[in-house]
């Protein structure tokens, strides 16, 4: 389906024959016929043995960094050799309660799921909700207008209920997923901004951004357009799929569909939408085995069902193609070919590299293509790796844009980090700043260098000299600097860096916001702030922070008429961190402290070790750098970034 946009394409949902697996058949152009006898070709499909009837296996350690292995892992054989594989793909944490808990297949009665996630209730409150734009297998999107400020976004409407059978644990924890990966990863310029989350009885609503342009191949197919133009396109595509590996996320979906245009002109952005196949997992966990996807785009090794996440380069692979030639690799028209003809091309099919269609290419263009759509996953490049090819960067971009040109990226990825992270390092940022104040020797002597160069370019962006930088200031001075962003963009930006949400920017939340964390935490002193930081969280001192710990970090319900303002309410470093919105309800506030557990309970045990919070903070995982995200500064012809700013700012700005 198609979230946020105005068009919708509907699709179908199947099962690969004997294995249960969970497929998407989409009926449109880029979807596939049912086999015609119900059933898949023997050679696509492991043995019984090896996927029916098994009993989960002893806990397998996994390494992960320091991070704790997850029980979750068993030996499975496939073709001839053991292989450690994940259990099961959406799993529920020690805090979570009632049906969550149970089995995952477990089939649910519709009463058992009206109050499950914990979301606000009061949708109707706070938005109008008109006419449908979008339909699909999993629901409906609406226009709908915020009533406070008239803005007009989306709202996606999910059913607990699947049409098809009955609601289970395993159906409902993949709608929370795909609603947390939202949240996460909304902030991105290259994704849907998700604005708010509600549930009712009968279902969960998305209320997001709305995209007006159009789906991707629309847009293609409807115009001509230059290799310079698709190759912009698959640079956008490749840093959010480059954004989903850094956080531990494999989108699974990557579809013409599922990137919308936010405008109808040719310079508007590109934005992923519909994460509800995205799961999260870390290149170094054990193979994933659930087969999900669209099949024409699904690699070979996720037909086998023992992948990672280079199963989303295939796809970006397969989409590429399509966009620079108008057809697949391996069919001219795949709405002809049955799951199984579909299948057996992309386990054995070789690309005729000497197609008519691929002449008309560069030959840059077509080695690209080569490596994305390699068989053997390990000689695919990752998402990072991809977005260094040279035909990537030869549309007269600059590969080194100047350091000034960085603020609306470190922007980008500090908003997608998640809520107990930007909490934990806002809580850093006020002991540097105190270390100062009192004279104290610095911990880490670069982040104390780098507040000083973060308090100029502040001082550049507050022109009024308030000591806070309002919306108008932060747009008027992203746009000085040649930056390109829709008005709604800034605000969506505006509301990850204004924590404590009073409409302005301290120079606290500013120096969060930017500081290059990645650089502090290679100092000996990082562990010392990580160290006073659990401490503090960890109030019993029994060396885990507990769900009741975490909901001390939060401020109370709003008050009611006659208490005060919220603001004398609230206190501490949760209202430094942005929680002082204050909450509707006891369920909404115990849901954002079980989602920040979340983010750090690894084995999920229903508490945050000091090894887990640790972890949480360290160095990513997997790279998570700058050239992931949008940069949004204009091109002269020249080919240089247009950063129209004052020599004062360059200097400050080059020294971050």
């Amino acid at each position: 389906m198609k979230g946020g946009s105005r068009q919708g394409q509907s699709s179908t949902r199947g099962s690969s024959a004997g294995t249960g697996r969970s497929v998407t058949l989409v009926t449109n152009k880029y979807g596939v016929r049912p086999p015609q006898n119900g059933s898949l070709a023997t050679q696509l499909q492991p043995s019984q043995a090896e996927f029916s009837g098994r009993t989960p296996g002893p806990v397998v350690a996994c390494a992960r960094g320091s991070r704790p292995s997850s029980p979750l892992w068993r030996t499975v054989v496939q073709r001839g050799q053991s292989v450690i594989v994940k259990s099961t793909d959406y799993v529920a944490s020690a805090s979570d309660e009632g049906v969550l808990r149970l089995p995952g297949r477990t089939e649910l009665e519709p009463q058992m799921v009206t109050s499950v996630f914990g979301y606000a209730r009061n949708l109707l409150e706070k938005y109008h909700v008109g006419r449908v734009i979008g339909a699909g297998s999993f629901g409906v999107v609406r226009e709908c207008v915020e009533k406070a400020t008239g803005r007009v976004n989306a709202v996606k409407t999910i059913p607990k209920v699947p049409k098809r059978g009955l609601p289970t644990p395993r159906y409902l924890l993949k709608l929370r997923t795909e609603v947390e990966i939202m949240q996460q990863l909304g902030y991105s310029l290259d994704a849907v901004n998700l604005r708010d989350v509600f549930e009712d009885n009968d279902a969960i609503h998305l209320v997001m951004e709305l995209c007006e342009g159009g789906a991707l191949l629309e847009r293609i197919e409807a115009h001509k357009y230059s290799e310079k133009y698709i190759a912009r396109l698959t640079r956008s595509i490749l840093r959010f799929i480059s954004q989903c590996h850094a956080k531990g996320i494999i989108y699974r979906d990557v579809k013409p569909d599922n990137f919308l245009f936010l405008r109808h002109d040719d310079e508007s952005p590109l934005k992923a939408t519909d994460f509800g196949l995205s799961i999260r997992h870390w290149p170094d966990e054990p193979k994933l085995t659930s087969r999900s996807g669209t099949p024409a785009y699904m690699a070979p090794e996720l037909v086998l069902q023992s992948y990672d996440e280079k199963c989303d380069i295939w796809s970006v692979g397969m989409l590429t193609y399509q966009l620079l030639t108008g057809r697949f690799p391996f069919w001219e028209d795949v709405r002809s070919q049955t799951l199984s003809d579909v299948w057996k091309a992309i386990l054995t099919q070789d690309v005729n590299w000497n197609a008519p269609e691929l002449k008309q290419l560069s030959p840059s263009a077509v080695d690209l293509l080569k490596r994305l759509l390699q068989r053997d996953p390990a000689m695919r490049p990752s998402a990072f790796v991809a977005l260094e090819h040279p035909w990537l960067s030869e549309d007269g971009r600059a590969r080194d844009l100047p350091l000034q040109g960085s603020v609306v990226q470190r922007l980008q990825r500090f908003s997608t980090f998640g809520h107990l992270k930007q909490l934990v390092l806002k809580m850093i940022v006020d002991e540097i700043q105190d270390e100062g104040k009192q004279g104290k020797a610095p911990a880490s002597r670069k982040a104390r260098a780098a507040l000083g160069n973060l308090q100029d370019l502040f001082n550049e962006i507050d022109t009024d000299s308030s000591g806070a930088i309002t919306l108008e200031e932060l747009s008027a001075g992203l746009r000085r600097q040649g930056y390109v962003l829709a008005d709604n963009e800034i605000e969506n930006l505006m509301r990850r860096v204004d924590f404590d949400h009073n409409g302005t920017v301290d120079l606290s939340e500013f120096i969060t916001t930017l500081m290059d964390w990645d650089q502090v935490q290679g100092e000996q002193g990082w562990q010392v702030y990580l160290d006073h930081a659990f401490r503090k969280m960890d109030h019993d001192g029994d060396g885990y922070i507990s769900l009741d710990e975490l909901l001390a970090q939060l401020p109370p319900l709003r008050p009611a008429p006659g208490v005060g303002s919220l603001a004398q309410v609230v206190s501490g470093a949760a209202a430094a961190l942005g929680f002082s919105r204050g909450y509707d309800g006891d369920a909404e506030r115990l849901a954002e402290a079980k989602l920040m557990l979340r983010e750090a309970d690894i084995n999920g045990d229903g508490k945050i070790s000091r090894e887990e919070f640790f972890d949480l903070l360290k160095e990513s995982h997997a790279p998570d750098s700058l050239s992931f995200y949008d940069d949004r500064l204009s091109i002269t012809s020249d080919g240089r970034a247009s950063a129209v700013m004052g020599q004062q700012n360059r200097q400050a700005a080059a020294k971050l």
